[in-house]
């Protein structure tokens, strides 16, 4: 009698994130939606301008920003509540509502007020927007196609944040105000649309996810049937993935070295049910992230990487090209030239999947970041500026696709709002405040001095993602893993 040896069934290799009509679809609807916004802001500058005076303008922009800022470490908590696709639902049909009225309104008596009041309604709805847009991708996606899903992410949000200030520009002389809110209304619409088309959940495709525990990297498995969440305490390193409507996705948490499973269960796209008050889930949220070594550091990395680069491209330029008399003109090029270096990084990451040597990546693309801001204070032509910009986005695509792999990956589904909640705060909260410093140190320092220190910051962030084992160990799913069976 013979005996056949059977060998195991074959799994086919995971949907590549290009591929999915679901997250297609919600990747054009929020590429829209930002084309929107960017219509809006341009127009609500403009208006203010008009109707008062350019600090007025500024003024106004402020309010907008502020409550988004205040709230937003709730939002993600209230996210993590109820779920983020009814949230981003929710908030768009409000924004859509409140250009509408706001249209109207211009039409009848345009106002510095209505601005005020419109700028503040929308930034309420950010706080909300904003993290659960962070909790969203995950959902749609395996862990094995986030990085893919990101890049193209990225590469979509960059065309839209580079064609939506042009047509805000093109808008304003045809219609004015009322026009630019019909159009922001209308982009609404068309992320509603697209979010109502995707069904988003906590499990996804089953696969080998490495978890980091005091350096070392250990393969971690889970059925197709269930989805873990994670749980971080006593400075352990938890391991959590996204899903897809198709499979199960693996997570898992390390606590001193030893394995806990926690299931979580909630709302139809997958929130966790919360029994605590929104006070306590945030102060949750803040214990989980800064118990998490890998979650911790990843956010210290982007927080230095930001408080380098945001003064120098968002004032610097400006300064750069004065004292150059490149005028206007020379802002553009810089400006084009970072926009082509981060097109050119997203593409790539299309391609390239990295899954080890993590950290050693992202410090060289910091390094190469940090020497490519310097060259931006010395360039003598604008010609040298553009190569100089585009080098600087070029090596940002990578390490921005990266980080948030990383955050994604790691991030158990019961905690993605508030950690992106506080991703968000620790991008945005700087942005006001690098660029205030920019100004100030330029003005007493020198503006090559301040771009060097402003690269040196960038610097600090090489060193961590080496220094770190957390970091430096860090690992993302491969494209190409099996399945793995019990």
């Amino acid at each position: 009698m013979t005996t056949a040896t059977l060998a195991p069934p074959r799994t086919p290799p995971a949907v590549p994130a290009h591929r999915r009509p679901a997250f297609l679809r919600y990747l054009g609807g929020q590429a829209v939606s930002i084309l929107g916004d960017q219509v809006w802001y341009v127009a609500l500058s403009f208006s203010a301008v008009q109707l008062a005076s350019p600090g007025t303008a500024g003024v106004v922009l402020a309010v907008s920003a502020l409550p988004r800022l205040v709230l937003l470490l709730f939002g993600g908590a209230i996210v993590d509540r109820y779920g983020p696709r009814r949230l981003m639902i929710g908030s768009d049909l409000a924004r859509g509502a409140i250009a509408l009225v706001t249209a109207a309104v211009a039409l009848a008596q345009p106002s510095v007020a209505l601005l005020v009041v419109v700028a503040l309604a929308f930034g309420l709805a950010d706080a909300l927007f904003l993290p659960a847009a962070g909790a969203m991708l995950p959902r749609l996606l395996p862990p094995t196609q986030l990085t893919g899903g990101l890049a193209l992410s990225g590469l979509t949000a960059r065309l839209a944040l580079t064609f939506g200030a042009p047509l805000g520009g093109l808008l304003l002389p045809l219609g004015g105000l009322p026009l630019a809110c019909l159009v922001n209304a209308a982009t609404f619409a068309v992320s509603v649309l697209a979010l109502w088309s995707v069904r988003p959940t906590v499990s996804g495709d089953a696969a080998s996810i490495p978890a980091t525990t005091g350096g070392s990297a250990a393969p971690v498995t889970a059925p197709e049937s269930a989805a873990r969440a994670t749980a971080a305490t006593g400075g352990s390193a938890a391991l959590a993935t996204a899903a897809d409507g198709e499979s199960a996705a693996p997570a898992t948490a390390a606590t001193r070295g030893s394995a806990a499973l926690a299931t979580t269960a909630g709302p139809e796209d997958g929130a966790a049910p919360a029994r605590a008050s929104i006070g306590s889930a945030v102060r949750e949220g803040l214990r989980y992230l800064a118990r998490h070594p890998l979650l911790r550091s990843v956010t210290l990395v982007g927080l230095l990487i930001n408080l380098g680069a945001v003064g120098p491209l968002n004032v610097g330029l400006a300064l750069v090209a004065d004292e150059r008399g490149w005028g206007a003109g020379g802002i553009g090029v810089m400006l084009a030239g970072f926009g082509a270096g981060s097109v050119a990084g997203n593409l790539l990451m299309l391609r390239w999947r990295p899954a080890g040597r993590l950290g050693v990546i992202m410090a060289c693309c910091a390094v190469v970041q940090c020497g490519a801001l310097f060259a931006i204070a010395v360039a003598p032509l604008p010609a040298w500026a553009f190569v100089a910009t585009a080098v600087g986005g070029l090596a940002g695509g990578p390490q921005a696709v990266l980080l948030s792999g990383l955050t994604h990956t790691y991030t158990a589904d019961s905690h993605r709002g508030r950690v992106a909640s506080i991703n968000n705060l620790a991008s945005l909260g700087v942005t006001p405040l690098a660029m205030a410093v920019m100004g100030f140190a330029a003005a007493h320092l020198g503006t090559v001095s301040t771009f060097a220190a402003s690269a040196s910051l960038i610097l600090v962030a090489a060193a961590m993602c080496v220094t770190i084992p957390a970091l430096r160990h860090a690992r993302l799913p491969r494209p190409s893993s099996p399945t793995p069976t019990r």
